[in-house]
């Protein structure tokens, strides 16, 4: 008797816990695209897919049957740069179920690690911050237009000299903005405008106090340019806390709780007060 359950134990775990060699459709991705990868075991109705330990630097996006109905495909989005191993995934489709083996992949940011200048981000809209440049271009021709044309209506009324003098830009003063806006979005439930405000107005901020263009850096080349600099390099786990929050919801569509959506506001608040105690000069 022990030796028939013994077999039948056996026969089951051969037939229904298999183990599968991924098929790697596209091995080097850049930094938001996805990974397609693909899993010999037949489709069904009902097909999951986890992986076998808890890793929080990817995630499974979507599982679907292939067009020809004999494998499944899977599409993986990683959250680092680098060479990044992709542990064990435990897949079930129908009555079968077994273990893709693990894999390397290969995920590059949009710039070369070698560069030593800024520049814009090569295109690519999924992982592609919004643009304001031409916002902000426009709001500076305004406030030049405005400060002429006052300062020839005053002239001519005084009749005397007078110097221009162009309004002083606080950095803090335009974090606040940020921050007051961010969370008039959130109340209208605009969680993607909110989120884009919190991130847009910390890089500002940081802009505005180095003089350097952390708008239009990924989470990424953030990174990177935190160890050179001498205002914020201590800050670097506080923003990359944030901005790889956001990353999450708004490229790899997440879903965040409530209290997610509270560490990124008051993550930016206590980040500007602890900066603003310190009083450093722009």
């Amino acid at each position: 008797m022990k030796r028939l359950i013994f077999i039948i134990f056996f026969l089951n775990f051969t037939l229904f816990a298999e183990s599968f060699a991924p098929e790697i459709l596209n091995s080097e991705v850049f930094l938001g695209d996805e990974i397609s990868v693909k899993v010999k075991i037949q489709p069904s109705e009902n097909i999951s897919a986890t992986f076998g330990e808890k890793f929080a630097d990817a995630k499974i996006r979507k599982i679907e049957a292939t067009p020809e109905k004999d494998a499944v495909m899977l599409k993986i989005v990683v959250f680092k740069s680098g060479e990044v191993e992709i542990p064990e995934i435990n897949i079930t489709s129908g009555a079968v179920s077994g273990t893709i083996e693990p894999f390397k992949i290969t995920v590059q940011t949009r710039t070369e690690e070698s560069d030593t200048e800024l520049r814009g981000l090569k295109e690519n809209a999924a992982i592609k911050e919004k643009d304001y440049t031409l916002l902000y271009a426009a709001g500076a021709l305004l406030l030049a237009a405005a400060l002429i044309f006052a300062f020839f209506k005053l002239k001519k009324k005084f009749a005397k000299k007078v110097v221009e003098k162009i309004p002083e830009v606080v950095p803090a003063e335009v974090a606040k903005e940020f921050i007051t806006k961010a969370e008039a979005k959130r109340k209208e439930g605009d969680f993607e405008s909110f989120t884009d405000l919190v991130t847009l107005g910390m890089k500002t901020y940081m802009s505005l106090k180095t003089h350097k263009n952390y708008v239009e850096m990924t989470t990424s080349e953030v990174k990177r340019a935190l160890k050179r600099d001498h205002i914020f390099s201590g800050d670097a786990e506080a923003v990359l806390s944030i901005l790889k929050l956001a990353d999450r919801y708004k490229f790899a569509d997440e879903p965040l709780k409530p209290e997610d959506f509270d560490s990124l506001i008051e993550g930016f608040k206590e980040f500007l007060k602890k900066k603003e105690a310190q009083n450093v000069p722009a």
